[in-house]
This record gives C-alpha cells, sequence and structure tokens, in this order.
C-alpha cells in the first residue's frame, strides 16, 4: 500500500491501538515530524522525537509535551537512548533516503518495532522496502499522481483528494473482525467499504460479504469517526448512535 502524501504518514502510524496510550518514536523534525509528533502527542499518545538540529526542535512548539532527543536517527546508541526498545511505531521522516532506510531497518531489525514507516522519494526504492515489511510514503509518486489528477480532471479524479471532512482509510481484519461481514463496519453516512484485498484479489464487496482474517479493507470514512471505525474492529463492536 505504496505511495501517499503527508498527511498519509500521519494515518499509516495511528494503528489499531486497543484504546491504550502507544510509544511513538519519530526521526526527523522536520515539516512533516514536527506535525506527526505534535498530533501524535495531542491524541494522548507517547512521543520521542530525534533530529540532528537542535533548531529544527522549534517546530513543535514549547507546548509539546513529548521528549526530543538530540542525535542521529541511525545510531543505535541514539535510538536507545530515545526509548526505541519501547517504541511501538516508529518513523524516518528525515529529508535523505538513505538515511531513512537505515533507520527504519534498524528500528525493525534491531530493536524489533511492530510497525515502521519510511519516507522514501525514490519510487523504486519504495517499493523495495515494502517487501521488508516496511511501510513507505513515497512523495514523488504521489505528488506525480495529484498533479495528473489536476490536469485530467475533468477525466478523472485522483483518490489522493485534501479533503477535511473526509478520508480514505485501510485497515486489515485480525481475529476480532474474521468472521463479520461488510454490513458490520458499515456505518450509513460515516463509513463505507469500498475495497477488500484478499490474497492479492481486489474484491469489490457485498454488504454480505465475510470477512477473512487478513483482509485489507479500503474505506471512507468522515474524519470525526476514523477513531471509532477502528474500534468495529475490535473485540466489542462500538454502539454508533
Amino acid at each position: 500500500m505504496g505511495g501517499r502524501s503527508p498527511e498519509g504518514v500521519l494515518r499509516d502510524i495511528q494503528f489499531e491501538s486497543g484504546g491504550r496510550n502507544m510509544r511513538f518514536l519519530i526521526i526527523g523534525c522536520g515539516r512533516v515530524g514536527s506535525t506527526l509528533a505534535k498530533r501524535l502527542s495531542r491524541a494522548g499518545h507517547e512521543v520521542t522525537v530525534v533530529d540532528e538540529n537542535s533548531n529544527a526542535f522549534r517546530r513543535v512548539g514549547r507546548d509539546f509535551q513529548g521528549k526530543l532527543v538530540l542525535g542521529t536517527g541511525i545510531d543505535v546508541d541514539v535510538l536507545q537512548r530515545a526509548g526505541a526498545d519501547k517504541a511501538d511505531g516508529f518513523a524516518a521522516v528525515t529529508q535523505g533516503d538513505n538515511r531513512n532506510i537505515m533507520a527504519a531497518l534498524i528500528a525493525q531489525q534491531h530493536f524489533k518495532i511492530p510497525r515502521v514507516v519510511a519516507r522514501i522519494y525514490d519510487p523504486e526504492r519504495s517499493t523495495m522496502y515494502r517487501d521488508f515489511g516496511i511501510a513507505t510514503v513515497c512523495p514523488t509518486t504521489v505528488g506525480a499522481r495529484l498533479i495528473s489528477g489536476a490536469l485530467l480532471e475533468d477525466q478523472f479524479s485522483s483518490l489522493l483528494f485534501d479533503q477535511p471532512d473526509a478520508e480514505i482509510v485501510e485497515q486489515t481484519v485480525g481475529e476480532a473482525a474474521a468472521g463479520r461481514t461488510v454490513r458490520d463496519v458499515t456505518v450509513p453516512e460515516k463509513s463505507q467499504v469500498a475495497l477488500v484485498v484478499r490474497a492479492q484479489r481486489s474484491l469489490i464487496p457485498t454488504p454480505d460479504l465475510v470477512l477473512e482474517k487478513g483482509d485489507q479493507l479500503v474505506a471512507i470514512v468522515r474524519s470525526d469517526f476514523v477513531a471509532e471505525y477502528r474500534k468495529l474492529f475490535g473485540a466489542a463492536p462500538v454502539k454508533v448512535g
């Protein structure tokens, strides 16, 4: 599930938390890194940001509740000091592809962090590293899609739209949701499943389609309902009034 807009990084790293606060480690305090850090922190999660330039930390603001660590994200000792051994999620969003790749591999292979996301500008490398289980964000691909969509909008529109009140959400079905139907995870006027990917095959779902563990769902969800939508896949379905 490759190319994402920078905002897509935010959605990618906010995977199902089971109702508990998560520990996130972000490498790079540029525009994306600082925005990501502030958003996750406001959501109540523990956030640590690592950057080589102390001036970069100004972007998160004085009211930032997280931890700031000065150093490079490809140094194991720095990552250890930043709490990588206890992190639930990791995002490498510096300006350098090589640095992001190296940091992501260290996070995945040395610290065994469950969820690792890296921003990579080179589309070919982005695809390659997804094969290693690292979620990648490729601004180059995303930008090309958005611009081509704008140029040809009389023919089609890109799915990567910038709407403040709706989002495209991807969700992997776990054991708790397996056996439910698409109807069970659809809330009128708030969420609609548009695609189910099963064993690399795309299915246009009917309301009665039974979900299987490992299915990947693509849905259109109201922005103010995203958190509740993800809870629909937990052990106990959420009642929506």
